[in-house]
């Protein structure tokens, strides 16, 4: 098992192979890391065969980590034993009457269309069957169901356009995990709720940072959840006016141009001051979640603006998953 792990593992690392693309490879890869990261030389060794570097000293240091982790708990090696089985499938099949319900959430298991009173399973071929009879409202719902992980590049095709107000448990998924971003970045404290966060229609808040592989180099992802579209509207202008007081971002020329991501962005970067580092700052909203990504600069790793739009593109592509009732999984490897 540890050499099927260890495949996977480098796999995804690079995002070159087949196993970037599957949930069972970023199941296996968020195990690995959620174990190894908890101690210098696992984080050593996860470095080392990043980016592609297939160095066989380090391999056999990854190799031995594992062993040593698999042999010393058996929860870990069940673990990783399930993630490498990937999800099962849902047995029971559900109908419901006088509506249609689609339910497709590959992480969960759950694979059905009920139309009314007849319930299908949700396979290639009755989709196609079910285009062919014309059933229009259907085809429409059925446009944006998809599963699996998506890895963020800096560019990709459009999200699906569910608005759902999310829970606390469904908006800290949201967050970036330790297996979702690059390897060398680690994560010093966990995601904590924001209790003194308050807004009109806000249910949750909650926040996350990240060490970018220097202790100075600092990126902090915040996500809000609200009752619906509309206040996270109002929430989403709270947020940039608190981070441009006086109106005067654009004219001073610290606003940054972005390719569109979600329903409404607005971005600005930020030299150095005698008050604090500069960087670059993104808040966003996408249907009814507000996200903000905030970096630091430092003297040797700007925080630079294609960063910023690779780790928006990942925020917003996991707010859409958990308002369509997906287990967010979209994740960055290189940023």
């Amino acid at each position: 098992m540890i050499d099927r792990v260890l495949e996977i593992f480098t796999q995804m690392a690079d995002g070159t192979a087949v196993a970037a693309g599957t949930g069972v490879g970023q199941a296996v890869s968020d195990v690995v890391r959620e174990r190894l990261a908890t101690t210098d030389r696992g984080r050593t060794a996860m470095h080392a065969v990043a980016g592609g570097q297939r160095d066989p000293d380090a391999i056999s240091e990854l190799r031995t980590l594992l062993q040593a982790e698999v042999d010393s708990d058996p929860d870990f090696a069940r673990r990783l034993s399930e993630a490498m089985a990937g999800p099962r499938p849902a047995e029971v099949p559900r109908s419901t009457t006088h509506s249609i319900t689609f339910e497709n959430a590959t992480l969960r298991g759950r694979n059905t269309i009920s139309l009314g009173p007849v319930t299908f399973n949700n396979t290639r071929n009755n989709r196609l069957s079910l285009l062919a009879a014309a059933l229009v409202l259907v085809a429409l719902v059925a446009i944006g169901i998809y599963g699996g992980a998506r890895m963020i590049t800096g560019s990709g095709p459009g999200r699906d356009e569910a608005v759902t107000a999310l829970n606390s448990v469904s908006l800290h998924q949201v967050l970036p995990t330790q297996g979702s971003l690059p390897v060398k970045w680690t994560q010093p404290r966990p995601a904590e709720t924001l209790t003194a966060a308050q807004g009109p229609g806000l249910i949750v808040a909650a926040s996350v940072d990240y060490l970018m592989g220097d202790p100075e180099a600092k990126v902090s992802f915040l996500a809000a959840a609200c009752s619906n579209a509309e206040k996270a509207h109002d929430f989403f202008n709270a947020v940039k006016k608190s981070h441009d007081g006086s109106g005067r971002a654009e004219t001073d020329g610290l606003t940054v141009p972005m390719p569109k991501i979600g329903d409404e962005q607005w971005a600005v970067a930020g030299h150095g001051t005698q008050d604090g580092p500069g960087g670059g700052f993104i808040t966003l909203r996408v249907g009814t979640v507000v996200l903000s990504i905030q970096g630091t600069d430092t003297d040797r790793q700007p925080f630079a603006t294609s960063r910023l739009e690779v780790l928006a593109r990942m925020m917003a592509e996991r707010a859409q998953q958990a308002q369509n009732g997906q287990t967010p999984s979209a994740f960055v490897r290189d940023a």
